[in-house]
């Protein structure tokens, strides 16, 4: 079992057990975050054994938060985003092109990410879309995608200044990630539940429920639906966050070996995650989001 030494604030944790990143390198000093630069961000996967943060989480979501946080550590080193930045991540997916549950022990592993399109505002990061190659041991084993907003501190205060703090919400202990689950052959429905002491998710005093437990909840329907043993393919799409203080839906529906699953409060969809045994249709060709100046509202960190 390893630790990293990088630095934990560049991936918004507070334990240094959670780091997964060990290294972010460019072609040199002067590289910046352009469709013409390619940044590799190295990573360590413990897959299968002990871990006092990662036991027992699957390959599938363990790849993902190592790809949240190696786009996170891109943005501060390569993109110039200052420490205390809050980020916003719209869209984040991962699809293997091997079996994921193959890989066991500290697994290095490498993104390397090729940007679709970076938007700067005085020298800082604001936007970057990319997508990444993932190789272990030089072998391609996944493609992943996504899409962060850097949002300066105050900005972020304005957005979430009526959300209550970590300390103040009644923190919750539910048994799994889905309760009180109600299925048919084809759809499932259930009240989203998390565990305040989960060490992956809930370590730094977030404002609302973080987009990898969003992504655990879908692939627990997908099993239940699907009966598969793996999700080899994830979507997660956001557009609103998921405020801890009040009860969130979930209702899934089954497509073959995929599934859709909304994420609602209030009845209004806050995310949308499709998981798939198999592939995911690919995004169509020079498919990107448009242009937003101002950070999105309703969106999830």
């Amino acid at each position: 079992m390893q630790r990293s030494t990088f630095d934990q604030r560049y991936v918004h944790k507070l334990d240094p057990w959670a780091m997964l990143v060990t290294d972010v390198t460019g072609p040199g000093d002067d590289a910046r975050l352009d469709p013409q630069t390619v940044w590799d961000v190295d990573v360590v996967l413990p897959l299968g054994i002990p871990h006092p943060v990662y036991a027992h989480q699957s390959a599938v979501l363990l790849a993902l938060e190592g790809f949240r946080q190696a786009g996170t550590a891109l943005a501060h080193v390569a993109g110039g985003v200052p420490l205390g930045f809050a980020f916003i991540a719209s869209r984040v997916a991962m699809s293997w092109v091997v079996d994921p549950t193959a890989f066991v022990g500290d697994v290095p592993a490498r993104f390397r990410f090729l940007t679709r399109s970076a938007d700067h505002r005085r020298g800082t990061l604001v936007r970057h879309v990319f997508d990444a190659e993932v190789t272990i041991d030089g072998e391609l084993v996944a493609h992943a995608s996504g899409d962060l907003q850097c949002v300066d501190p105050r900005v972020h205060a304005r957005l979430r200044g009526g959300a209550p703090a970590w300390q103040d919400v009644e923190h919750r202990h539910d048994p799994a990630a889905l309760g009180d689950v109600r299925t048919t052959t084809d759809a499932l429905e259930a009240w989203l539940g998390w565990e305040a002491d989960d060490r992956m998710v809930f370590d730094h005093g977030v404002d609302h429920v973080p987009a990898m437990h969003l992504a655990r909840a879908a692939m627990t329907a997908h099993h239940l639906l699907t009966a598969a043993e793996n999700v080899t393919a994830i979507d997660v799409r956001c557009t609103r966050y998921v405020e801890l203080d009040t009860v969130a839906d979930v209702r899934a529906v089954r497509e073959g070996s995929t599934t859709r699953t909304e994420v609602l409060q209030g009845g209004t969809p806050a995310a949308v995650i499709t998981c798939a045994s198999g592939t995911l249709p690919a995004d169509e060709p020079g498919e990107t989001s448009s242009r937003t100046d101002e950070p999105v509202r309703d969106a999830l960190v």
